[in-house]
């Protein structure tokens, strides 16, 4: 690190924002300090391919919101393959995958962005040419290989297989027409593999560049799977629902919804619910973490959450700008019609009858809060 320029004080001060990233306490600096020494001397290595993919959770931890984390974190792993920054190419860049499949079994950490395409044979996503095929007129014919014949070589040598961003964990937007490209999620494959290979799924449409980062080093300086929710998401990252921590709550409990777009008050922040807000169904903790280094995040730019880090998303939560057709609040199922005057209610009964009443159209009955 000091041929790098990194001072001791700026080392120490990284190790602190580590320890804010996993949620961890101030007092632990100095133990976490110790073990990204470790990992700064072991560089544990990474394989990252991508299936049917955008390329956006690539692009997002690239734009990791601490301008020193993408450097030290790429300093510490030993990121043998990545489409997108390698500098190699062609049968070099291909030959490293297969190598660090052989040489460095059980330590490897293997990276997946996007879901696996299983129709026609896997056509339908693949990189790299199969090594041996029969010959056709005296050459040696080479085909494509599908990234599930990668995954059947990858995954039973990694320590831990990481599904980053919501089409890799659940399907995402490409398994909307699963029907005809076969499309499956990178967990289900991999059970398919090696059943007691530990999974751990990051949702997001894209992926927060400070969940995979702070997954990455809960899993390297613990050396053990963080706790994960029933869909085997990170609880430090998705344990609260977004609707919990959101700026507009205040509007959705007095039951004030945003009903037409041209409606724009800046200064009177109303509930996007019925403009298909999947924030009271969605856990992650964009509301307090935000994005681009903290600066905002969808419902702040009034725009609502699309629930992209939900195993529901895409096909069950759409379309995006219509409300959820119902809703479990309070243990009562309701409308985009009722969740307002529910909510309100709620809020209502520490104040008295009145004001619900009042917003529910109904006549206060003589002799006052009835």
């Amino acid at each position: 690190m000091e041929k790098k320029g990194v001072t001791r004080r700026q080392f120490i001060k990284y190790a602190g924002a580590t320890a804010a990233l996993l949620g961890l306490s101030e007092a632990l600096v100095p133990e976490i300090a110790r073990a990204l020494e470790e990992l700064a001397s072991g560089k544990p290595p990474v394989l990252w391919i991508q299936g049917q993919n955008c390329t956006g959770c690539s692009i997002s931890f690239l734009n990791t919101n601490f301008p020193n984390v993408a450097e030290l974190v790429l300093d510490k792993l030993s990121v043998r393959y990545h489409p997108n920054v390698m500098a190699a190419a062609g049968d070099l860049a291909f030959g490293v995958l297969e190598e660090t499949a052989k040489e460095l079994a059980g330590k490897y950490v293997l990276v997946v962005e996007g879901p696996i395409p299983t129709a026609e044979g896997g056509e339908y996503c693949t990189f790299g040419l199969e090594k041996e095929t029969a010959p056709f007129n005296g050459y040696q014919r080479r085909k494509d290989k599908p990234i599930e014949a990668w995954m059947e070589e990858l995954v039973p040598g990694a320590a831990a297989v990481i599904a980053l961003g919501n089409c890799a964990s659940f399907g995402g937007i490409p398994a909307a027409n699963a029907s005809v490209t076969g499309t499956k999620p990178v967990q289900e494959i991999v059970k398919g593999i090696s059943r007691d290979k530990p999974v751990i799924n990051i949702g997001g449409c894209p992926s927060h560049p400070d969940w995979f980062i702070g997954t990455v080093l809960d899993y390297l300086v613990n050396k053990r799977v963080p706790e994960l929710d029933k869909h085997g998401r990170p609880t430090a990252f998705f344990g609260k629902l977004i609707h919990e921590n959101c700026e507009r709550r205040a509007s959705f409990d007095a039951g004030l919804f945003l009903e037409d777009w041209n409606d724009n008050n800046p200064d009177f922040k109303l509930c996007l619910f019925k403009m298909g807000c999947k924030g009271p169904v969605t856990y992650a903790d964009c509301p307090t973490r935000r994005w681009n280094s903290g600066v905002n995040w969808c419902v702040g730019a009034n725009a609502p959450c699309h629930g992209c880090a939900e195993p529901t998303f895409y096909k069950d939560l759409s379309p995006l700008y219509e409300p959820l057709p119902n809703v479990n609040f309070l243990g009562i199922n309701t409308t985009a019609e009722t969740l307002g005057w529910v909510a309100a209610g709620a809020t209502a009964v520490g104040i008295g009858a009145h004001y619900l009443y009042k917003q529910l159209g109904k006549k206060v009955p003589e002799g006052g809060e009835g």
